[in-house]
């Protein structure tokens, strides 16, 4: 696939008993959904697309227990077996069986969520009912987004290094993920946080989120402002939110002695590691994917007013414009940020 179009297709049938059939209330367009547009997965023509969504349950196989028809539920981006060592450590998306939404035959082939309907297989562990009281905006981006950025503020790995109280933060990207990093991060107690972008609109919705510096890397050299906001130590914690090369070196040389680089953003080609400079510092790198594991905590957290990402939707567009939403989305037209689809 070079790009996308809309057609009909048939509706999707129960082909397991872990299967569900979800018909899909909202959907988003991701960055990630970019890639794929521009043919970097190499998906087949007639492949479904998208992997953030809600949705009301309409059947359910013989075996799945945790969710029943009529029911409001989350999607989780892709869905884990559950069994092998990577699920049993928390980390699904590197399922020995991976089945992620819409993203092609290295992902299990698994139809994706831009649609009125979606297979949802192994529904007990890929579908989580929505509290009463939340509506389906509020929680839609604990399927993907907001579990990547929180995993990213949190730490990568089981028990691995967050954002520490009183640390500096500094999140490369101020995109959904990365604004999603920022929220997070303002519940970890850190001295300050300064998000780096070159959109003068989502810096700004950085700062409404909880940044207290901002960074414009079209008029200012990231490394040289953290630096000067740090007295030159540098960074304690930085997120790298964006996924290419300039980032990624902008990240490394922000980190202070003993600071931890998280990258959560998706990389489409290999980036030099200039471990030379690096060694005498004594820093750590995490990469990762995004985690499940923090659905219920990330619930929990909507529900008593710790996290509104709902300012992130920036714009609403029924699913037959879908291809007006994909060109405002990457254009970053009228200050879009995040796009939802309603089928």
């Amino acid at each position: 696939v070079d790009d996308i179009r809309l057609e009909d297709v048939m509706k999707p049938k129960i082909e397991s008993p872990e299967d569900a059939i979800v018909r899909i209330t909202t959907t988003s367009i991701c960055g990630s959904d970019l890639h794929i547009r521009h043919g970097n997965l190499g998906l087949e023509p007639g492949t479904i697309i998208g992997h953030e969504f809600t949705g009301i349950v309409e059947e359910v196989g013989s075996a799945v227990t945790m969710v029943k028809p009529g029911q409001r539920v989350l999607g989780a981006a892709g869905a884990a077996c559950g069994n092998c060592s990577a699920c049993k450590s928390g980390f699904g998306l590197d399922c020995e069986q991976p089945l992620i939404y819409g993203c092609g035959p290295i992902f299990g082939n698994l139809q994706g969520a831009q649609a009125e309907y979606v297979r949802a297989p192994r529904a007990n562990s890929s579908l989580f009912l929505i509290p009463e009281g939340l509506s389906e905006e509020q929680v839609l981006f604990v399927g993907d987004i907001l579990a990547t950025g929180y995993m990213g503020v949190r730490g990568i790995t089981p028990g691995g290094r967050g954002v520490q109280p009183g640390s500096t933060v500094a999140i490369f990207g101020a995109g959904p993920v990365g604004l999603c990093a920022v929220a997070a991060a303002r519940l970890f107690g850190p001295a300050r946080i300064i998000s780096i972008d070159m959109v003068e609109s989502r810096l700004q919705m950085a700062k409404n989120l909880g940044a207290d510096h901002i960074i414009d890397a079209s008029q200012e050299n990231p490394v040289e402002g953290i630096m000067n906001l740090t007295k030159g130590q540098g960074a304690n914690f930085v997120i790298e939110a964006v996924g290419s090369p300039k980032t990624f070196g902008d990240s490394l040389f922000s980190l202070a002695r003993e600071g931890s680089l998280s990258i959560i953003g998706v990389f489409q080609q290999s980036v030099k590691l200039p471990i030379h400079t690096l060694m005498k510092r004594n820093i750590e790198i995490k990469v990762g994917l995004t985690k499940m594991t923090y659905t219920q905590e990330l619930f929990a957290l909507i529900q008593a007013g710790k996290l509104d990402l709902t300012p992130l939707i920036t714009h609403r567009f029924p699913l037959s414009d879908v291809l007006d939403a994909y060109d405002m989305f990457e254009k970053k037209a009228d200050g879009a940020i995040k796009v939802i689809l309603n089928p």
